[in-house]
């Protein structure tokens, strides 16, 4: 609050300096705020996309060397030479040897791709020696009691395995294998058990080289490849304890962000997962994006400076104007400016000029129209007419009229003085009786004035004295059906009234003319604004069609007084009638009766 009240004593040349110096600087901080906030997302995206782009191709590479191992199972499976060798080697060593040597040419130009061939009466064949490895040995693992449960064509993938064959691959700890029943029907056992494997190393070098820490994780979470071949054989949540989500993730290990991504592979539930120090790959990015938000901030601050230097010196006027203001705050009214120029602030010294020269003649000519003013406000008091005189005169003719025994134009003056009493009363709401009589004056006073003879019936099966609406609803429609439904014949008028729930439904009806289907549709239209379309309008002044003018004042006052639990529906047919039906909400007061 003191900062404000200080504010106001700053001159004029310092306002302006300090406002568009503010105006730059604000903008420029919520620009360079709002840089760098959209930098971390582009380079968060980025880094995302990246990282997720090279888990794919390492994806696809392990895919592809899995899908080989796969399609080698398919050819032993289906390859008919094989399975006669099979047979013939129950008896023939020669054939025994073939068969190895068909193994080796399947295996091909891979060094670290072995095939094993395991027969149901405990024969193996393979493409590697005995003395390395014992193949009859598999029938013990714990893996083989699955691999004799699997149905025709359907492969068991094992990974994570200790290397079954170190004399060959003294270097690599680890395997990982597919296992196939082989059969040749569905119906059929099988006659033998193809084991494909591969050293660990072939997947393991896929990511080697790779920024992300990438591991192969089997259907339980535990590791089969990763650079680090202790972890080998662990459960990932051992190595991290985070659970992996399926879409990408920034986490945080120790003081450390960390990327974590995981794309699924397509065989046995196996998935890769990737983990990267999250500011080593946006490092480089990062270092981009805060040299330029310094040197945007120099641009601004240079900008700023000379932004100043000008200000000062194009406000110098305005300070001298001020200074002379003061002379004449002071009374002296001798002082002159003596600014001059082509610009705004040149006219500004002559306006001054010329002000301090008329000003007297101001204050004459303020005075003398005060003086006016006052005379005319005397005269249009004098020219107003009291209320209750015209009430006065009203009654007295009436009773005249009744001494005349004229009571029939009596009972009109007297529906006259009522509905203009009626007018001038400032309440806003009214007992649903009250409006009646009003109405009933009304139309009274319009039996003199129509040429062709209306009835009026009221049909009311609500408590007229229980329930208040706003004044003066019903007799703009009922003027509505006199002035257009009944131009050139008389009819009918139905005025109905009723509770339904929450609401207060009042229905007028006529069988007069009726609308034709474009001012139905531009009069339903307009019924169709919201509250806030009416004030706008009202605010605006426009001006709306003579055609349903009071209907639609009726709706505004009640669209404002209710707002969306107000509605006016309107039904006519052209030539026979038409139906304006008003739903008002009913509102408990605390008192006995319903407020509408």
């Amino acid at each position: 609050m003191r900062i404000r009240l200080n504010f106001k004593h700053v001159s004029l040349r310092k306002k302006l300096i300090v406002t568009s110096i503010a105006c730059l600087v604000l903008p420029a901080i919520g620009m360079l705020y709002t840089t760098g906030v959209y930098s971390k997302i582009i380079i968060r995206e980025h880094t995302l996309g990246k990282a997720e782009q090279s888990l794919m191709i390492v994806q696809s590479q392990v895919e592809a060397i899995l899908e080989e191992m796969v399609s080698i199972s398919n050819f032993v499976q289906l390859d008919p030479e094989i399975k006669t060798l099979l047979e013939e080697a129950k008896e023939s060593p020669v054939a025994a040897r073939q068969l190895t040597t068909r193994l080796e040419q399947v295996a091909g130009e891979k060094q670290d791709l072995r095939l094993t061939l395991l027969t149901e009466d405990g024969r193996a064949y393979s493409d590697y020696s005995f003395y390395d490895f014992q193949p009859q040995r598999f029938f013990r693992q714990d893996w083989f009691s699955r691999a004799e449960r699997l149905t025709p064509y359907e492969t068991l993938f094992l990974g994570g395995l200790e290397n079954y064959l170190p004399p060959l691959y003294p270097e690599q700890k680890y395997v990982y294998m597919t296992a196939r029943a082989l059969t040749e029907t569905v119906n059929k056992p099988p006659f033998a058990y193809l084991v494909v494997s591969r050293t660990e190393n072939s997947i393991r070098e896929l990511f080697a080289d790779m920024e992300e820490d990438v591991y192969l994780l089997d259907e339980n979470n535990r590791i089969l490849s990763n650079r680090h071949a202790d972890w080998i054989g662990d459960r990932f949540e051992n190595v991290l304890p985070h659970p992996i989500s399926a879409s990408p993730e920034i986490i945080q290990v120790g003081e450390e962000n960390q990327l974590l991504l995981t794309l699924p592979l397509r065989f046995s539930g196996w998935k890769l997962v990737s983990v990267a120090p999250y500011e080593q790959l946006t490092g480089k990015m990062n270092g981009i994006s805060k040299t330029m938000l310094f040197l945007q901030a120099m641009f601004a601050i240079g900008f700023l400076l000379a932004l100043t230097y000008l200000l000062r010196r194009f406000t110098r006027p305005v300070l001298a104007l001020g200074e002379a203001a003061k002379k004449v705050e002071s009374g002296d009214l001798s002082v002159r400016s003596n600014i001059r120029g082509p610009d705004e602030i040149g006219r500004l010294g002559r306006s001054f000029d010329f002000m301090l020269d008329r000003i007297q003649q101001i204050l004459t000519q303020v005075k003398m129209e005060q003086e006016l003013k006052r005379q005319a406000e005397m005269a249009m008091l004098q020219a107003q007419v009291h209320p209750h005189f015209l009430f006065n005169v009203l009654n007295s003719i009436r009773l005249k009229l009744l001494m005349k025994g004229d009571d029939e134009n009596a009972a009109t003056v007297e529906s006259l003085s009522s509905l203009l009493r009626t007018s001038l009363r400032q309440d806003e709401f009214v007992t649903f009786y009250a409006e009646m009589e009003t109405a009933k004056q009304y139309t009274d006073l319009m039996k003199l004035t129509t040429r062709f003879p209306i009835e009026i019936h009221w049909h009311i099966q609500a408590d007229p004295f229980a329930a208040t609406v706003p004044r003066f609803i019903l007799q703009p429609i009922i003027e509505n059906a006199y002035k257009h439904g009944f131009s050139k014949n008389g009819g009918m008028i139905w005025i109905r009234a009723q509770t339904a729930g929450a609401s207060f439904i009042i229905t007028v009806e006529d069988n007069g003319l009726g609308m034709n289907p474009e001012t139905l549709e531009e009069l339903k239209k307009r019924l169709s604004y919201q509250k806030e379309d009416i004030i706008e309008q009202k605010n605006l002044g426009e001006r709306i069609s003579p055609a349903g003018i009071g209907l639609f004042n009726v709706f505004s006052r009640l669209k404002l007084l209710y707002g969306e639990r107000f509605e006016m529906n309107i039904q006519s047919e052209y030539g026979r009638r038409t139906t304006v039906e008003l739903l008002l909400p009913i509102e408990n007061t605390g008192e006995d009766d319903p407020h509408v």
